[in-house]
């Protein structure tokens, strides 16, 4: 995925526990400013360990510019028929160039050749940007939640249904 196939151009491809070091690091960078958040969130102390179980648990896609993973995100199968992607992260320097939106595309591809129903993702509800930019890639909230001690919402549930509703044989 990308602008073209010429130099500086963004490939997503798809990742295992091989790239869990890259994951690490550049979901360290992108998510370090929520430590500040409450709760703080829980990606800014997770350990490589972690996230190789996440990683196992259904797997990643790495998106590279020149070779160099600039993005990332990690996906599970859900009970419910849906592909939960979590932790999307791109690199700070590299937020605002759509990187974001191509691992989303490579997520929204990769759930319909897998026949996954839906994608989902959570986002926390003090990140009004975030929301925002799941409900432009056609996200629609499907809950609030709240983190254990907490009696208000603090997070809610998006989903954009992929398939038509008709799973293949």
């Amino acid at each position: 995925m990308g602008e073209d196939d010429s130099t500086g151009a963004v490939h997503v491809v798809a990742c295992g526990v091989e790239r869990a070091a890259d994951v690490h690091r550049l979901t360290q960078a992108a998510f370090g400013p929520y430590g500040a958040l409450e709760p703080p969130s829980s990606a800014v102390v997770e350990s490589v360990e972690r996230v190789v179980a996440d990683l196992a648990a259904g797997g990643g896609a790495m998106a590279e510019r020149d070779g160099v993973a600039v993005g990332c995100l990690r996906w599970r199968p859900r009970a419910d028929g849906d592909m939960y992607v979590a932790r999307v992260a791109v690199d700070p320097g590299e937020q605002g160039s759509g990187i974001g939106r191509a691992l989303m595309a490579w997520a929204e591809a990769e759930a319909r050749r897998r026949d996954f129903e839906g994608v989902a993702v959570g986002v926390r509800i003090a990140l009004p940007a975030n929301l925002a930019y799941f409900r432009r890639l056609g996200y629609e909230v499907t809950g609030e939640h709240s983190h254990e001690g907490f009696d208000q919402p603090t997070w809610l549930s998006l989903r954009k249904q992929i398939s038509d509703g008709r799973r293949s044989a």
